[in-house]
């Protein structure tokens, strides 16, 4: 039984199942979840309308930081390299 090694994570993660009737209201309905989470409006939810709908989460971790997730990038790869091919 192997343990298996957990990629970093960056500080904002968005989780978004969107659905819309068409390319222009897929279009609107990613501009209108920009402006909520510019506005820190967004966090886990359900929200739609009569032309998209969607299923979201968005997670902060503030203590991650951009150097912080780049060095456990190369942790990481580093790792993946020295296991043993399945």
């Amino acid at each position: 039984m192997s343990s298996e090694i957990k990629a970093p994570r960056r500080a904002c993660q968005l989780t978004l199942q969107l659905d819309a009737d068409s390319l222009p209201e897929l279009a609107t309905a990613l501009i209108n979840i920009a402006a909520q989470v510019e506005r820190g409006e967004m966090t886990t939810g359900v929200s739609g309308g009569p032309t998209s709908g969607h299923i979201y989460e968005l997670l902060h971790n503030a203590e991650q930081t951009h150097e912080k997730y780049f060095a456990e990038v190369r942790t990481y790869l580093e790792e993946k390299k020295s296991e043993p091919a399945s």
